[in-house]
């Protein structure tokens, strides 16, 4: 591998872990960015591909892996048939606002996150928050274009699945198995050029639209880079993602402690407060562990979008792949 890229790598990696524990005021839009994407181009793959399985709704598989919380609300939705029925258009219009407030919110947030990257100084969250506005029907469009083409994607690949389900021969696993080939990568491609259009959107003030050309052009360049850089932040994040189960697992013993504690005292009043304290802490790591690696991710990706668009840099492909083959 070439140490110059990796280099690169390391550097750029260095710098977006620097700007995200200097703006830690950032972390907060990292949380409701991921309400809608966690800002990596593999894990949102992987989900991707999890959707491809064969029993349920297709429309609740993709909504339930596209938005964060979305089978904890279907569960309380299923609930309030039996509640009646003017109750039920009540709350049920409640809870479309409040999502539809909080998709706003996601939104935003994308932007607010690349605004922070983009800022040479420390920015003010209200103030990167205010100018988000400015790309929200940009962001929002590229974002809506990208749950279409996911769900087209996952169209057509679980058409082969359902036909070697149904009839198990040499012909339907040869079409399964050659989608399965062409829907990976596709997913990829889908999902990298969607983060470098939201960053063009932001850092060149584009529309929509043109914000897509210029980022099918950058990955037409980079394409192999960008895969790579795709695979080195899935692998960083996968580590702190363990990090973080080791520290719930961790924290899960003095939890036991409390609580056999509060049986045996007999009171109700710290038994519940002693729950609650937990809840709130793994909550809070939680919420503070997610949204450092969201906006880590969004920053990281916001500095190889500057490297890939370099006047000078930017020119050559800088893959590890590539310098590997000598290219």
């Amino acid at each position: 591998m070439s140490k110059k890229s990796t280099a690169l790598y390391r550097k750029l990696i260095r710098e977006a872990w620097r700007l995200t524990w200097e703006r830690k005021a950032l972390w907060i839009f990292g949380i409701f960015a991921a309400v809608i994407s966690t800002g990596g181009v593999v894990d949102i793959a992987t989900a991707t591909i999890k959707r491809v399985k064969v029993g349920g709704n297709l429309l609740e598989q993709l909504m339930n892996s596209s938005f964060f919380g979305y089978d904890l609300a279907s569960q309380y939705i299923h609930q309030l048939q039996y509640i009646g029925t003017g109750r039920m258009a009540g709350i049920l219009t409640a809870a479309t606002l409040i999502a539809l407030l909080v998709i706003a919110m996601a939104v935003l947030s994308q932007g607010a996150l690349i605004l922070g990257a983009k800022n040479q100084d420390i920015p003010s969250p209200h103030s990167i928050r205010k100018e988000a506005h400015k790309h929200f029907w940009d962001l929002l469009t590229i974002a809506t274009l990208t749950k279409v083409a996911n769900a087209l994607l996952v169209v057509l690949m679980t058409l082969p699945l359902l036909l070697f389900y149904v009839q198990t021969t040499l012909y339907s696993a040869s079409l399964f198995f050659l989608g399965m080939i062409l829907f990976i990568p596709a997913v990829l491609i889908v999902n990298i050029i969607s983060m470098l259009a939201l960053i063009d959107v932001v850092a060149k003030n584009r529309g929509a639209i043109h914000a897509i050309e210029h980022a099918l052009c950058i990955f037409k360049k980079h394409w192999v880079s960008t895969i790579e850089f795709g695979l080195l932040l899935f692998m960083i994040i996968f580590g702190v993602g363990f990090v973080l189960v080791a520290a719930i697992s961790l924290l899960s013993i003095p939890y036991a402690i409390a609580y056999t504690t509060t049986l045996l005292s007999g009171s109700y009043a710290l038994f519940i407060m002693t729950n609650i304290l937990s809840f709130v802490v793994v909550t809070a790591l939680i919420l503070t562990m997610g949204g450092a690696m969201v906006s880590f991710q969004y920053i990281a990706w916001y500095q190889f979008y500057m490297r890939a668009i370099h006047k000078t840099h930017g020119r050559h492909p800088f893959a590890c792949m590539l310098k590997l083959l000598g290219r």
